[in-house]
């Protein structure tokens, strides 16, 4: 059932969810007979289902070897990108030097072109460690403007360094894919800020420039009392990157008047998370934002936005009204009944991406609490449907545009609970939303524990959600992973924020997931971890040339082009169930048409070649229509 505004869901329901879900300590529950390892961690081990059937879509492919869990411990990291341009996909860890004879803190990049089959040897892209120690890599495969050739595309890193005590290190590399060219630079902080740390997120490609957003809190460790962000700017220069710092945009979170400690996510979830920038396909409008209680306007822990409409030049701040009355309607089956007076989403996860017109998609985990947080600060964490729900927030210029309820969580994070994590913070529900090349359907995962008997998430499988964004209309959500080899080991995830579509029609998220269940029950904080890539995480395309297409029924098939990729020219097949005619049109990666084709009359079957002797390198999408009906595939040529 398709779900648009499901907020009518009976709160009679909610309470029958919560009444369903029994406290367990997690030390008590059975461990795996399947694993004869001394567990260091005081986590259960769920067992590995060897004896059921496998979805064969979904396999784990071994990537490398990290130095330990500071590779994926922040969930708003970029681990891994994938690039349409080139259809490759890329992965970034801190390289194990056991494994590979670097350095302890060296970071680098593997890349597949084959998407996900094989991988390359790690680029040691960033291997300044004899002098500083280097933690949370983010990484890109970045294709200058103009280029067609892989090896000539570059790996861009960025991280956080330290030295001894000093965390305040921005540090960014890069390196082409040929291995030449490396360069790495880092800066410290401003002598105007001191005892603060550097955060980076967001990294992409908008045209020729790396595009990124750091985030510094101030004071000590983990009881700060400002922050500020900054837009980052890496122009190409031909070999290397400029990399310009730009204006510091001052949080105004509210403060506590005991120890003066801001209200921000990370400040009180320990994990950094609920930080993000995001881009339109063009890089002029952008959106950065940071999870907190703002001190300019009613707020629960909620994004703070800033948005730019001229590529970054400027940001204005944006104000999430959720005390208007339409969004309070939304929100109103979610309000105990005991509770009177507004509610505002608490957000304890969060990723997003900019859609075709312009929004920020931001796929959200919520709780709620009183709005007069500033009144009431003990009501934070006031909670609805225990532990929480799923929502989309639809940002625009004008603020809060529209909220979409996904599904409530089964389970709560581990994350809130330091006795029990498992090498430190960051085992969350690994929020992650992206987007097809178009910015026109947006794919969201996370994890979440399928026993609602258990309270937390202890044996996380991959879940997925998806809608298109002109009119909202979504497909059910999915557990991608039950069933598979590893189901309930979906630790320490990371998507890609781009997908791809496949040669079946549907569009991939590039996924990856780190710790074998070996590791997991034996390694302590500081011993290397697998990194795998997750094959199959997979959706349906509800749009075809610009037009929702919710059907799966069709009157005609076609075929993936061969040979793909391509020189001079390549052929596909058209199947008809009646005498029809076709039209094929050739359209650009930004959805230029470069020429059509008149097929004629198809009667069953027909070849039809396509030329592309005078097309540039690069992807393409060729569209085929017969009558009201179009189909759309990629290719690519060399």
């Amino acid at each position: 059932m398709k779900k648009i505004l499901l907020f009518a869901m009976l709160f009679s329901f909610s309470l029958a969810t919560m009444a369903q879900l029994q406290t367990t300590n997690i030390k008590n529950l059975k461990k795996s007979k399947d694993i004869n390892v001394t567990q260091k961690n005081n986590l259960p081990v769920p067992l590995i289902n060897a004896d059921k059937s496998v979805t064969e879509d979904v396999n784990r492919i071994f990537v490398g070897t990290a130095k330990d869990f500071r590779t994926v411990r922040k969930e708003d990291t970029r681990a891994i990108s994938y690039n349409a341009e080139l259809d490759v996909i890329s992965i970034v860890y801190v390289l194990d030097p056991t494994t590979y004879g670097t350095n302890s803190t060296d970071m680098g990049m593997v890349y597949s072109t084959d998407r996900g089959a094989t991988w390359s040897a790690p680029l040691n892209i960033i291997n300044n460690g004899d002098t500083h120690t280097n933690d949370y890599p983010s990484g890109i495969v970045f294709n200058p403007d103009g280029n067609d050739n892989i090896e000539d595309a570059y790996g861009v890193m960025q991280g956080i360094s330290h030295v001894g005590g000093d965390w305040g290190y921005k540090m960014w590399g890069s390196m082409s894919l040929a291995g030449t060219n490396q360069d790495v630079e880092i800066s410290h902080n401003p002598d105007n800020i001191e005892d603060g740390y550097w955060n980076q997120y967001g990294l992409t490609q908008v045209e020729n420039q790396a595009r990124c957003l750091n985030m510094v809190p101030q004071g000590d460790w983990g009881n700060y009392q400002s922050a500020e962000l900054q837009p980052i700017v890496g122009d190409f220069e031909g070999t290397d990157f400029l990399w310009g710092e730009t204006d510091l945009y001052e949080m105004d979170l509210v403060q506590s008047t005991e120890d003066g400690k801001m209200a921000w996510i990370g400040g009180y979830q320990a994990h950094d998370g609920g930080i993000d920038m995001a881009w339109s396909e063009d890089g002029v409008i952008g959106y950065m934002y940071m999870v907190g209680v703002s001190s300019d306007f009613p707020s629960g822990y909620q994004p703070i936005v800033y948005r730019t409409e001229d590529s970054g030049d400027s940001w204005d701040l944006i104000e999430l009204d959720f005390l208007a009355d339409e969004m309070q309607v939304l929100l109103e089956p979610f309000i105990y009944a005991n509770w009177k007076g507004d509610l505002i989403p608490s957000i304890f996860e969060s990723a997003s991406v900019v859609d075709v017109n312009g929004n920020l998609q931001i796929l959200a985990a919520t709780k709620s609490h009183s709005a007069d947080v500033l009144s009431y600060p003990d009501s934070i964490g006031w909670g609805w449907t225990y532990p929480g729900d799923l929502m989309n927030l639809i940002v625009d210029a004008d603020g809060l545009n529209n909220i979409i309820w996904i599904d409530s969580l089964n389970t709560s994070n581990l994350g809130d609970d330091d006795e029990g994590n498992y090498a430190g913070n960051g085992w969350n529900h690994r929020l992650n939303i992206a987007k097809n090349t178009e910015s026109n359907q947006i794919f969201c995962t996370w994890t979440d524990t399928r026993n609602t008997e258990l309270e937390l998430n202890v044996e996380p499988d991959v879940f997925g959600w998806t809608k298109e964004v002109y009119s909202n209309e979504s497909l059910d959500i999915v557990c991608l992973t039950e069933g598979t080899l590893y189901e309930k080991f979906y630790y320490f995830t990371y998507g890609a924020e781009r997908a791809y579509l496949n040669e079946e029609g549907k569009y991939i998220v590039p996924f990856m997931q780190c710790i074998t269940p070996g590791e997991f029950a034996s390694n302590g904080g500081n011993d290397p971890i697998t990194v795998n890539y997750v094959t199959g995480i997979e959706f349906d395309n509800l749009i075809v040339d610009g037009v929702n297409d919710l059907s799966n029924i069709s009157s005609f098939e076609i075929s993936q082009n061969q040979p793909n990729p391509f020189t001079g020219s390549t052929v596909i097949e058209i199947k008809t169930q009646s005498a029809s005619a076709a039209s094929i049109e050739v359209t650009s990666l930004l959805g230029q048409t470069v020429y059509t084709i008149n097929a004629g009359i198809v009667n069953g079957s027909e070849k039809v070649e396509i030329n592309a002797e005078n097309l540039n390198s690069g992807v393409y999408f060729y569209t085929v229509t017969i009558g009201n009906e179009s189909m759309t595939k990629k290719m690519i040529v060399e």
